[in-house]
C-alpha cells in the first residue's frame, strides 16, 4: 500500500494550529512572551508533525512520547523561556487540555464540512477546489467563537488567596518593582475597554515616564482638575491615548482619577510569573498606607 503525504501540507496546519494553542494558553496562564517566540514555538511543532508524519508506522507509544511530550515541552521553553518544573508541568497539562478542546472541534468541522476537500485538493495542486469558501470562513469564525470559550472556562480553575505580591510595572522601556496587594474590593474598570483596573501610588508612575509623556500627562491631568477646557490633540500622536479617567465611588466619596495604559503588568508569585499586557493603572495622589511600606499598588481580581 503506498501511503503519500504533503508534508508541506502538515506542516502548514500544525504551524497555523500551534499558533493558536500557544496564544490561548498565554492568555489563559498570563504568561509573557512575544510575537516572535510564539511564531518560533509553532515553527518547532509544525516541523516536529510533519517530520513525524513522514513515518506513520512509527509506535503509538513513541509517537506519543515525541509529539505530546517531548514537542509540547519544547515549544513551551521556547515561547515563555525557562521555567520551574511545577510550572512547566502545568503548562503542559493546560496546553494538552486546550488542544483536545480546540483538536476535537476542528476535527468535526474538519470531517463533517467541505473543509476536507479543500485541504485534499490543495494536497494535489487544485488550490481553487469546489470547496465552499463559506465552508472556509464559517469554520474560521467557529474556531474563534470556540478558543473565546476555551479561554474564558479555563481561566475558571485558577484560585489564588489574598496576598502581597512583587509587581513589575513596565512602560516601554522603562520598569518599576513594587509590592501590590490583592483585593477583591478592587472593583476598578475602565469605562471604554471594560477592563479590570489597578491602583498605584503617583510616586510610582513618576520613574516610568519619559519627558514626552510626562508632559501628556500633565495635559490629561488639567483637563480633569478642570484646569482646561480641553486636550489638545494637535500636533501629538497616540500617546495621549494612553490616558483615561476611571470613575469610582468609596463610603461617601465619588470621583475620578487618571488613568494610564502600562504595556506590561508583571505579578510574582512563588509559583509562577503571571503577564498582564495593555492594563491600565488608575494614579492616587495619596498613599495606599497608613505610614506603613507594605505595598504601593493594589492589585484588581482579574489581574491574577
Amino acid at each position: 500500500m503506498l501511503l503519500e503525504v504533503y508534508t508541506d501540507i502538515v506542516f502548514l496546519i500544525n504551524f497555523f494550529i500551534d499558533v493558536i494553542l500557544i496564544f490561548l494558553l498565554k492568555k489563559v496562564n498570563k504568561k509573557d512572551s512575544s510575537k516572535l517566540r510564539i511564531a518560533l514555538a509553532a515553527t518547532v511543532g509544525g516541523a516536529c508533525a510533519a517530520v513525524i508524519s513522514i513515518f506513520p508506522w512509527m509506535n503509538i507509544i513513541l509517537r506519543f512520547t515525541l509529539m505530546y511530550v517531548a514537542t509540547s515541552l519544547l515549544m513551551i521553553v521556547i515561547a515563555f523561556g525557562k521555567l520551574k518544573i511545577s510550572d512547566m508541568i502545568k503548562q503542559w497539562i493546560v496546553l494538552n487540555l486546550i488542544t483536545y478542546f480546540v483538536g476535537g472541534f476542528m476535527n468535526s468541522i474538519y470531517y463533517h464540512t467541505n473543509l476536507r476537500l479543500f485541504f485534499i485538493n490543495l494536497g494535489n495542486g487544485n488550490i481553487f477546489s469546489n470547496a465552499s469558501a463559506l465552508y472556509i470562513i464559517v469554520s474560521v469564525c467557529a474556531v474563534a467563537v470556540v478558543s473565546v470559550f476555551v479561554l474564558w472556562l479555563l481561566r475558571l480553575y485558577q484560585i489564588h488567596r489574598p496576598l502581597i505580591y512583587e509587581v513589575e510595572l513596565v512602560l516601554g522601556e522603562r520598569s518599576v518593582l513594587t509590592k501590590g496587594l490583592m483585593d477583591t474590593g478592587n472593583c476598578l474598570y475602565d469605562p471604554i475597554s471594560k477592563k479590570p483596573v489597578m491602583v498605584i501610588e503617583n510616586s510610582l508612575i513618576e520613574s516610568l515616564l519619559t519627558p514626552n509623556i510626562r508632559q501628556d500627562m500633565e495635559m490629561a491631568r488639567n483637563y480633569l482638575e478642570g484646569k482646561a477646557d480641553d486636550i489638545p490633540y494637535s500636533g501629538y500622536d497616540d500617546r495621549l491615548l494612553r490616558f483615561s479617567f476611571i470613575p469610582y465611588r468609596s463610603i461617601g466619596k465619588t470621583g475620578m482619577l487618571l488613568g494610564i495604559k502600562l504595556d506590561k503588568v508583571l505579578i510574582h508569585t512563588e509559583k509562577e510569573n503571571i503577564c498582564n499586557e495593555r492594563v491600565t493603572v488608575a494614579i492616587c495622589d495619596n498613599r495606599l498606607t497608613d505610614g506603613k511600606d507594605d505595598y504601593h499598588a493594589i492589585l484588581h481580581k482579574e489581574l491574577l
